[in-house]
């Protein structure tokens, strides 16, 4: 990624993080905190558990408020990763002052060869483009252990949340032309297993799980997948 186009991004996700000023926003805002905390951290904290033992050294990269990561840090040794200060003042509010943050993008991580554990996030991959998550995922390989593992929360086109956000923007910007866009654009929606697999494999990971189902109410497909030596 440029410096240009990093710092563009940067800047796009800390004007998503600060608070918004129209209702539309506040109410997508409201729902998408709701849908957080009460969703998609039961599901995260299901995954994790059950492929890191406690204690286990993570990097959320890409972690936006960390909302999700309240029960999880009291278990795990978790860096927040994030290119938004604005996402990281947040991730603080949520998780104490003591948690570790790193203000940085995927692109580059600061941290060691093989030196953690585990890497997960959410609706992080779907922003950038399959070159793009190429790079990343051969950084998240670099700073993994031999035996590492990732765990992405990555929507696909048929997910239930890309649906709603879809119909809505159709409803604001087609019908009532109000020219609001509520979240980044999202350029790399699954459009399978099969092409998941592919990406993985050139990037160096092995798939081991790919969950489509109930326990995030058909949002995300969970990936799971192993470093190979």
């Amino acid at each position: 990624m440029s410096k240009i186009k990093a710092i563009a991004e940067e800047k796009e996700w800390d004007k998503y993080w600060t608070k918004k000023k129209t209702i539309s926003q506040a109410i997508y805002r409201t729902f998408a905190s709701v849908y957080r905390t009460l969703i998609i951290k039961r599901a995260l904290n299901y995954f994790i558990k059950k492929e890191f033992g406690k204690g286990a050294k993570l990097l959320h990269a890409g972690s936006g408020a960390g909302q999700v990561d309240t029960d999880l840090i009291k278990d795990y040794d978790i860096t927040a990763l994030d290119i938004s200060r604005e996402a990281l003042k947040l991730y603080k509010k949520y998780n104490g002052e003591s948690v570790k943050t790193l203000k940085a993008s995927v692109f580059d991580i600061p941290l060691f060869n093989k030196s953690v554990d585990g890497i997960y996030n959410l609706g992080v991959h779907e922003h950038f483009s399959g070159a793009e998550n190429l790079r990343i995922l051969k950084e998240y390989k670099r700073i993994l252990k031999d035996d590492g593992k990732i765990v992405l929360f990555w929507p696909p086109k048929y997910g239930v949340s890309v649906l709603f956000l879809n119909t809505l923007h159709f409803i604001l910007n087609d019908i009532l032309r109000r020219k609001i866009n509520l979240h980044p654009r999202e350029i790399s929606l699954i459009e399978s297993k099969k092409q998941v697999k592919s990406l993985l494999k050139e990037a160096g990971f092995k798939l081991e799980k790919f969950y489509f189902g109930p326990a995030d109410l058909f949002t995300q497909c969970v990936t799971i997948a192993k470093k190979k030596l």
